[in-house]
């Protein structure tokens, strides 16, 4: 697994994402989550994503425990107020994101490498973004936004960068080419998640998912779907890759610090890993996928869509 770097952190090319382990939207048992994690960090990953909501703090207290002792990145976010409401509710005052990062330390085990606030409206990022830069070294080593649930956050993502946050987290993909361009011209510490637009990209699809690619409108799914088949899949076959390495390499042929991916099984970790290899995608598939984004970029985001997390 090759390295890159983030806010001065060595991180792999591809991060795992906590929400498959203790959260009641995967049906992953303990004993197969942290089979998957035993696997990631046997193919050398080393950031691992999480977030104080997942599982209600379920996911942090399992990964701080089975990530002890090994040297590893791990990232976590706050802003959803799980501890005093039913439904979890969107917090950005420091009073309360100092008191749940605490918390999250609690069951990591650790203070978080990066901490993030969690799906922040711009305004909140602009509020918060001095309170939070001053917590670097205190409540984490660096800090940042995870944005959406939406996937087009341009205001919210300009709004982290020019606050000069470390990290901004977004998605970034082939079909969902837009904002995260943008961000990528601007520069950064930028972790790109959802890469295989929640299962679309990948050989696994199904139009009628029941797991997280279930925030997803069907319609959205059943149209870029069609997409995919006519013109990225013999893309990717020309390559000799999957689609869901197809997918990964275009992300990590931009300058950006990791791509987290969700994965369920040993095996689809495995098969997202092998992107890592140094072999960015061809120019000319660039040149390809972004004719292809001029095309179908308006259609793909005409659906409302959401990436979850």
């Amino acid at each position: 697994m090759r390295l890159r770097e983030l806010c001065g952190l060595r991180v792999s090319e591809v991060g795992l994402g906590g929400w498959v382990v203790g959260s009641d939207l995967y049906k992953l048992d303990d004993e197969d989550a942290r089979r998957l994690v035993n696997k990631a960090v046997d193919l050398g990953i080393t950031l691992f994503d999480t977030a104080d909501v997942y599982g209600r703090g379920r996911s942090e207290e399992l990964l701080g425990r089975w990530l002890k002792g090994y040297d590893v990145v791990i990232s976590t976010k706050v802003g959803y107020d799980f501890y005093h409401y039913e439904k979890p509710t969107r917090r950005f005052d420091p009073e309360y994101l100092s008191w749940a990062a605490a918390r999250s330390a609690e069951r990591l085990g650790r203070r978080p490498d990066v901490l993030m606030l969690h799906n922040p409206p711009a305004e909140a990022v602009r509020k918060t973004a001095p309170w939070l830069k001053a917590q670097r070294g205190i409540l984490a080593r660096c800090v940042g936004a995870a944005l959406g649930p939406e996937t087009y956050v341009l205001e919210e993502g300009l709004a982290a960068l020019n606050a000069g946050l470390d990290v901004v987290m977004f998605v970034f993909n082939i079909l969902e080419q837009d904002p995260g361009m943008e961000f990528i011209k601007r520069g950064g510490g930028l972790l790109v998640r959802v890469p295989d637009a929640t299962g679309v990209l990948t050989d696994r699809f199904s139009p009628n998912p029941t797991d997280h690619r279930s925030l997803r409108p069907r319609e959205w799914l059943v149209k870029a779907r069609a997409l995919v088949e006519r013109e990225i899949a013999p893309l990717a076959k020309e390559l000799g890759l999957t689609l869901a390495q197809y997918a990964v390499k275009y992300v990590l042929s931009f300058p950006v610090a990791s791509v987290v991916v969700t994965a369920t099984t040993p095996e689809e970790l495995e098969e997202y890993a092998a992107a890592s290899d140094g072999r960015p995608l061809p120019r000319d598939h660039l040149e390809r996928l972004e004719e292809f984004w001029r095309r179908h970029g308006a259609t793909l985001s005409a659906a409302p869509s959401s990436g979850g997390r």
